[in-house]
């Protein structure tokens, strides 16, 4: 194999971006083996651009390579999997992106405002009288989790079971995940799809204002969802939804406190907050891959690409690509017209894109706003993930106001 880079797993965890550069000076596009898997590592922003909407860049592997031996116990997790929206293509994903569309508009979205700056409000209140926080536990994991519940239709009293079925989901499509670890992990991907299961048996004989419901009769030229395709948008809808804002949240307020003279800045103008996020997003992703496979032999970018080849695409390398962003390792919220992929690009653009922006914004000026003289704690430890980038914790003193 030609110019592979070798990986130190926890120095990649704590700073891929070094690793991203390096393979970039190389070629944007560069054919190595990273953690469990071998194909082309894709950091340049313009390649990475192109490939999210060529449709000879696929997301279903198994229509052009062999089938795995995969374990009898894990093939209904992966079966679940294999209907979402995420993880298909055309016509197939065209169909269900429409179809939850119109039950997750933008319209839908901005009614959510009000709630979100209530439960924002009710999360801050909870914190006062303590001076300790552990950001995520009391902050940036309850309000997308309230949200995204709420939204759905999950009762209030059910909360608690996502957070160990949201973990398990990461690993199951994450890249450094192997068949012991789907094994492990399946039980809570089959626990989740029978409570939505449930859930959605109820919403049949009692419709509510929520999304499952709103799910059940959503049409598109007499098309509808199937139950087990509702299962997987449910799913998909909370469980990624929720992670990658958590991650969201927290990476920007520890980018913030990490930059002192951009907090300042922001607190001091909060009509940043809008820049801050995209820069926030930029500068450290929620995800920083995604992946795609070959559908057809055929020339990309100068490379002889073959049918079933396997794609890395680094959208968090992209956005530090120097081609395209000007000092890309520096944090700057007054940056204009920032570019970035970490909502991805094409077909699969995030559907809860407008969602995230709106909780980000609104998370981060509360968290500016109320949180008096904040001071790190302690350096955090980055989760062992490949392709979420995110926190294990983040503890901070501050006084509420």
């Amino acid at each position: 194999m030609n110019n592979q880079l070798k990986v130190n797993p926890q120095q990649f965890y704590k700073d891929p971006y070094s690793y991203f550069s390096n393979a970039r000076k190389i070629s944007p596009m560069l054919y190595t083996e990273l953690f469990q898997r071998t194909g082309w590592l894709v950091t340049g922003y313009r390649e990475a651009e192109i490939m999210l909407k060529d449709p000879r860049f696929i997301k279903e592997a198994t229509k052009v390579t062999p089938p795995e031996k995969i374990p009898e116990s894990v093939m209904p997790a992966i079966a679940i999997n294999r209907k979402m929206m995420l993880f298909r293509d055309a016509p197939d994903h065209t169909r269900l992106r429409n179809l939850v569309n119109k039950a997750f508009s933008p319209r839908m979205v901005e009614n959510l405002r009000t709630s979100v700056n209530e439960i924002a409000d009710y999360l801050l209140a909870n914190m006062k009288g303590k001076f300790t926080h552990e950001l995520i536990h009391d902050f940036s994991y309850l309000l997308p989790v309230f949200v995204i519940t709420d939204l759905l239709g999950v009762p209030k009293e059910d909360r608690d079971l996502f957070r160990n079925w949201s973990e398990a989901f990461i690993k199951f499509i994450d890249f450094n995940t192997t068949m012991e670890d789907l094994e492990l992990v399946s039980k809570d991907i089959i626990d989740a799809s029978n409570y939505f299961r449930n859930l959605i048996s109820l919403r049949r004989i009692e419709p509510k204002e929520d999304l499952i419901s709103n799910l059940i009769i959503a049409e598109e030229f007499g098309d509808k969802l199937s139950e087990d395709e509702m299962i997987a948008s449910c799913l998909l809808l909370l469980i990624a939804g929720h992670e990658t804002t958590v991650n969201l949240i927290t990476n920007g307020y520890y980018l913030l406190l990490k930059h002192p003279e951009q907090f300042e800045l922001l607190k001091n103008d909060l009509t940043l907050i809008p820049s801050a996020i995209e820069e926030i997003l930029r500068y450290e992703s929620p995800v920083i891959f995604t992946s795609r496979w070959a559908r057809e032999d055929f020339e990309f970018a100068g490379n002889a690409i073959k049918k079933g080849d396997y794609f890395m695409v680094s959208l968090g390398g992209a956005n530090y690509d120097p081609n395209v962003t000007t000092n890309p390792e520096t944090f700057d919220i007054t940056r204009k017209n920032i570019k970035h992929l970490s909502f991805s690009s094409g077909p699969h653009f995030c559907l809860g894109a407008p969602l995230a922006r709106l909780e980000g914004q609104i998370a981060i000026e509360k968290l500016i706003r109320h949180l008096v003289n904040p001071v790190l704690i302690e350096e955090p430890t980055r989760r062992k993930n490949v392709a979420f980038r995110g926190f294990e914790s983040l503890k901070i003193q501050a006084s509420i106001q």
